[in-house]
């Protein structure tokens, strides 16, 4: 037990050495610089942050054009450090949007609801991710195009070996942008097909409250023509064992003795004694009665001379109606098919209302 206590003492003794930890005010803390180190790997953003890899390529250029001013070498090996940390800097920043961004672009498409707000957010994780693509590609130019005397002279192997693990996360960093740029106008696809389909939907629904929409829609014969798998009844194979499975095997076997028991003893089920029909369900008057068809009194009146009130009520129905449902017949014949039909200023007075004359467009 000494000895593990001993070894602890030494390990911390080791890091307080680096200066990796610090005392103060008798607690061991770790290092602003380590704790700002962490923080930056841990952390997981919403907002896709392009400022900062923008900001790393302004410090890479500036430690650079330093480094190229000054002529001593302990500050050039100091600037020299500075552009390894910034270059991994840019590096981290930009694998930490790309999955920024696409955590984003699977939230908005998943969770939001309303369209136009879809539509929008995504449009706007779209100029994101453009931004963050550009700036890839500044990166790649302001490693390799723009500063080639830096990256020709100072090339040392620690450096050297940072420059290449950078433009290979860039690239990858770069085909993931490509992928989230397809699966964008995939999202926007999607959303627009079921936009259009809801407007459809809808329509349909306002027709169908209206009760016209078999008049004035093909959705009868749609769904009379129209067979989608997904309302096809699922098929069921049936699978014979085969002789050796049921007699060799320990589940065929018991599969076999299940069925003896089956046959030899069946279920059966309880009789139930149905009760007596009503004498109401016995009677002998039509159970389905026919609704007035407007478009039927409509098409007979317009070949008709006479008004609409007088031929509505000689006309012969399948059963009788009464004076309101005529009335109510017709003002829908009045109201729905006025392109067809001529109004005029003239009225008609009966015992109990008044109503206008209403003739063909033909007359």
């Amino acid at each position: 037990m000494e000895n593990f206590f001993a070894q602890d003492e030494r390990r911390l003794n080791l890091l307080l050495d680096h200066g990796v930890i610090r005392l103060a005010d008798g607690v061991l803390v770790l290092e602003d610089t380590y704790l700002r180190f962490f923080e930056e790997v841990l952390e997981v953003n919403e907002e896709i942050n392009v400022l900062s890899v923008k900001q790393h390529i302004g410090a890479l250029t500036e430690n650079i054009e330093l480094w190229l001013t000054t002529g001593t070498e302990a500050r050039r090996s100091r600037y020299i450090g500075e552009v390894i940390r910034i270059l991994r800097s840019i590096a981290l920043a930009t694998r930490r949007n790309v999955i920024d961004l696409k955590r984003a672009i699977d939230g908005t498409y998943k969770n939001e609801r309303d369209y136009a707000v879809k539509r929008k957010r995504l449009e706007q994780l779209d100029a994101k991710r453009a931004d963050i693509a550009l700036l890839v590609k500044e990166s790649e130019k302001v490693i390799g195009e723009r500063h080639p005397g830096f990256f020709g002279t100072a090339m040392d192997a620690h450096l050297k070996e940072t420059v290449a693990a950078v433009k290979d996360s860039l690239t990858e960093s770069y085909h993931n942008l490509l992928e989230l740029d397809r699966q964008i106008i995939l999202y926007l696809h999607r959303i627009e097909a079921e936009h259009k389909l809801s407007e459809k939907i809808r329509r349909i629904k306002y027709v169908k409250d209206q009760l016209v929409w078999e008049q004035a829609t093909d959705v009868l014969f749609l769904l009379q023509t129209h067979r989608p798998v997904f309302l096809e009844k699922r098929p069921r194979y049936n699978c014979l064992p085969s002789l050796d499975a049921l007699t060799g095997t320990a589940d065929g076997i018991a599969a076999l003795k299940e069925a003896h028991v089956a046959l030899h003893h069946p279920v059966r089920e309880k009789k139930r004694v149905q009760e007596p029909l009503a004498l109401a369900d016995l009677c002998p008057a039509p159970a389905i009665r026919d609704g007035l068809s407007p478009f039927e009194v409509r098409s007979a009146f317009l070949g008709s001379g006479t008004d609409l009130m007088r031929f509505i009520d000689s006309y012969r129905f399948s059963e009788p109606i009464s004076e309101e449902a005529r009335l109510t017949l017709f003002c829908r014949i009045a109201a729905e098919f006025a392109d067809e039909l001529r109004i005029s200023g003239q009225y008609r007075e009966t015992a109990r209302y008044a109503y206008p004359l209403i003739y063909p467009r033909s007359i």
